[in-house]
């Protein structure tokens, strides 16, 4: 039996040409460009948050959104939603200051892995 020839996968394919980083950058270039002017005001009630729960709390966010002017912060358990609740009901001025269109603030805590629902 004849050996398979060897395969050089370096080539370049017949009919595409590489692409370099900065060809995909300026393919998306708009995009991204329009995404940076929304990210200032995107980002004022996230930092408003982080400040208000502190580097310690800010650790045990498994996540948190902000949908019509609710602000949702996810803890990892429920002994940590108890202090986050305290530590956002303290900061829920500025968190209106800094949350376009603010209604509440929701604390949940993060369902466990496994578990069945119950029903």
């Amino acid at each position: 039996m004849p050996k398979r020839p060897t395969r050089n996968k370096q080539s370049i394919r017949p009919g595409s040409k590489p692409v370099t980083a900065g060809d995909l950058i300026s393919a998306r270039l708009p995009t991204l460009a329009q995404r940076a002017l929304l990210a200032p005001r995107e980002s004022e009630w996230q930092v408003a948050v982080m400040k208000a729960l502190g580097p310690d709390l800010v650790n045990k966010v498994n996540r948190y959104s902000l949908d019509n002017g609710k602000i949702t912060v996810v803890a990892e358990s429920s002994a940590w939603a108890a202090r986050m609740r305290f530590a956002l009901a303290e900061a829920e001025s500025a968190l209106a200051t800094a949350t376009p269109g603010y209604r509440e603030v929701l604390v949940r805590v993060r369902p466990r892995r496994g578990t069945a629902a119950r029903g």
